[in-house]
């Protein structure tokens, strides 16, 4: 596969107390590696819960029902995973989320804290990733700021 992420034919249902709503139907796009790819739609189109249906993050009510989530990890000499198979929770998701993929979240006042910097939220994941500390960690952010301006 020479795509970094392809999702096919992905289908994702939401459990509500009195019927079932199927807020993703059949989306399809590939990722190339050192690629950007925009999801563009109107408010409720399902833009957010295929990101979530992608990271693994979605709310307990819903669920992909359909489709493939392939990922080529690149740290797995691109060994190809279907994240859509994972459990959320298992270890080899979780390394690949914020390891090798990551989302920053539309919503800014829930995004990030107001209570602390953007260098210790940032710092927090790469000691969670990388098992880094101190004045490494703190090198690391500010590569990672500078990198995105």
């Amino acid at each position: 596969m020479n795509d970094l992420l392809r999702v096919e034919n992905l289908h994702v249902s939401i459990d509500l107390p009195r019927s079932t709503v199927e807020a993703v139907r059949g989306v399809d796009f590939r990722v190339r590696p050192g690629s950007t790819v925009a999801l563009v739609g109107e408010s409720g189109s399902g833009k957010s819960i295929t990101a979530h249906a992608i990271m693994g993050l979605l709310p307990e009510n819903a669920h992909i029902t359909q489709g493939s989530i392939r990922f080529s990890n690149p740290a797995m000499q691109g060994a190809t995973v279907d994240l859509a198979t994972l459990d959320p929770t298992c270890r080899e998701l979780c390394a690949i989320r914020g390891g090798c993929i990551s989302m920053v979240f539309q919503e800014p006042m829930t995004s990030l804290s107001p209570l602390h910097t953007i260098g210790d939220q940032i710092g927090e994941a790469l000691k969670y990733h990388e098992a880094c500390s101190g004045a490494h960690c703190r090198d690391r952010t500010v590569a990672l700021l500078e990198r995105v301006g």
